[in-house]
């Protein structure tokens, strides 16, 4: 299944998003919600893995693709409150909520404060840990982190971008690697010099860091009340948006990663789950594994003392 358009549908509001009726009407729609410097786009693999019985709905969030010229308000609360707003537009009264990475911050917002529409909720590598975690610990200044969490400039070449998203130690079908390029086609644009720079541009990517920078879930994951997965991925230890941390900012990353494990205790609506060999971007290279996981939430309103057992009690190995 894929998006009946070559290009998003842009709401009333201005948010930009990709649409498609599913074929069972019981089920809840899907909300989908990419990282920081993605689009909708990004889930085209997990969307066609989820198959037809499902609505879906990826946006291209505030700042990007083409809802990057919205006002640049890009707190985690504006941003929850516009993918509330469409959702009152397409008329979801509830649905199932998924983030990824930045995305998964702006779900779990979602989630805490809009319990009546948040059937349920799926945070990929993200949301539960934020680097507003690694403020707090005191460890590194708030200067030395934005410095760490500063992306490349580009422009990048092909051979640069497929060296990244094409990683050779990443079994990947012809197929798949196409699927995967599609996937991120529209998180680059073409310059006149030649090469690739990102859609969202420099500036804007920096803005869109400082505001993330104020947002700590820990009061969102306390209040939380919908059925709520969380997935960890566990590679060899690659700090999302961090081309160039240095060795205290990675270790506070992995120390903020690591304390979900506290966070989430005695939430028997919350189930971690760490998959072993998944690197950060989990929807490009498992999404049939991601698609399942969605599929499973779907399914739940809530929990019961067997799921959370499975679920919550131990690691999950896809």
């Amino acid at each position: 299944m894929n998006y009946p358009s070559a290009s998003p549908t842009v709401s009333a509001s201005g948010l930009a998003f990709r649409y498609a009726q599913g074929s069972d009407p019981t089920l809840p729609p899907i909300i989908l919600l990419h990282g920081l410097s993605q689009q909708s786009d990004f889930w085209l693999p997990v969307v066609d893995a989820l198959g037809s019985r499902y609505t879906t709905v990826s946006v291209d969030l505030r700042g990007h693709g083409e809802s990057r010229h919205l006002p640049p308000d890009y707190r985690i609360a504006q941003v929850a409150q516009d993918c509330i707003d469409l959702a009152d537009e397409l008329g979801f009264s509830s649905a199932c909520i998924v983030g990824h990475s930045w995305g998964a911050s702006i779900a779990l917002n979602i989630a805490a404060k809009f319990p009546l529409r948040s059937r349920n909720c799926v945070l990929i590598d993200g949301g539960a840990f934020t680097p507003a975690n690694i403020l707090e610990s005191g460890s590194i200044t708030r200067e030395e982190l934005i410095t760490a969490l500063t992306p490349p400039l580009g422009p990048f070449t092909e051979d640069e971008l497929n060296t990244h998203y094409l990683p050779s130690h990443i079994g990947l079908s012809a197929h798949h690697k196409r699927s995967i390029m599609s996937a991120i086609k529209r998180s680059y644009t073409p310059v006149p010099q030649g090469g690739w720079v990102t859609t969202i541009g420099f500036e804007r990517h920096m803005t869109v860091v400082e505001a993330f920078l104020e947002y700590n879930p820990d009061s969102d994951l306390t209040s939380v009340e919908v059925p709520t997965w969380i997935l960890m991925a566990r590679d060899a230890f690659t700090p999302a948006m961090t081309p160039s941390m240095d060795s205290r900012a990675t270790d506070s990353w992995a120390d903020a990663r690591a304390q979900v494990n506290t966070k989430v205790r005695g939430k028997s609506n919350i189930a971690l789950q760490h998959w072993y060999g998944a690197v950060h971007d989990v929807p490009l290279y498992w999404p049939i594994q991601v698609s399942q996981l969605i599929s499973h939430a779907v399914s739940y309103s809530e929990f019961t003392p067997e799921l959370t057992s499975v679920l919550g009690g131990k690691d999950t190995l896809a």
